[in-house]
């Protein structure tokens, strides 16, 4: 394939990267060593994409290539006075980004970070189900979380990295609600007076309640195993979203 080739000709761009910064002055011992290490995590991640690419996308190949040209090209210490340091480690820090992500373009790992979104579609699903059998107080916290969660499963989709930051501040509360739910209702359920007394206040009767707090034994559980597993699963595929 064209990008494998592409990819080889980036690891060797890199590597002349790598030369070049050990020669430069501008920068203090600390950046280079900062900046030489990222360059090397990024030049082995196109090396073993040259190794392992199983999707041909010629024209994103070709753009990661044109950034590493630039990189070479912006990595002597004329140029770095030029465009100031600041910015000479926004583009290798940019770089690193671009071979991290570059392994989701290129392979099968795509399929994992899909697997996450969509554990987090089912888990958010099962805490809105929840939330449905809970006191009405519940109901506001699924009026105020539903316009976010919605949001945020639609630029996740699409791989935006502030989406990733947002579910990571939405997943908490749920599985807190979650957990409490669980407790509220395993301790309901296992004391026979309480139940009879919340059913008679519900005008209900006992074998309904039962169920019912059964039921948000049942979703919760749910709900926290997806969200926590999809928790893991985002984080762990972080480098996937730009």
């Amino acid at each position: 394939m064209k990008s494998t080739e592409i990819f080889k000709e980036i690891v060797e761009t890199l590597e002349k990267v790598e030369g070049r910064i050990e020669r430069l002055e501008l920068l203090t011992p600390k950046d280079k060593e900062k900046a030489v290490r990222k360059i090397k995590e990024a030049k082995m991640n196109f090396l073993e994409l040259s190794k392992e690419s199983t999707v041909e996308n010629e024209e994103l190949a070709d753009f990661f290539l044109k950034r590493a040209m630039i990189l070479k090209t912006s990595t002597t210490d004329k140029n770095i006075e030029k465009i100031g340091k600041k910015s000479y480690m926004r583009s290798v820090d940019e770089i690193l980004k671009f071979s991290r992500v570059a392994m989701y373009e290129f392979t099968d790992r795509i399929k994992e970070v899909l697997k996450g979104y969509r554990i987090y579609a089912l888990g958010m699903m099962f805490f809105f189900m929840l939330c449905g059998v809970l006191p009405a107080s519940f109901k506001v916290v699924t009026l105020f979380l539903l316009i976010p969660v919605l949001l945020s499963l639609w630029t996740l989709k699409k791989r935006r990295y502030l989406a990733l930051m947002t579910v990571f501040i939405l997943i908490p509360l749920p599985i807190i609600i979650g957990i409490m739910a669980i407790g509220n209702s395993v301790y309901t359920v296992t004391n026979p007076a309480i139940l009879q007394e919340i059913a008679e206040s519900m005008t209900k009767s006992l074998p309904f309640v039962k169920a019912l707090f059964i039921l948000t034994i049942v979703l919760g559980a749910l709900e926290v195993a997806l969200l926590s597993y999809a928790t893991y699963m985002l984080y762990k595929h972080r480098h996937a979203f730009l």
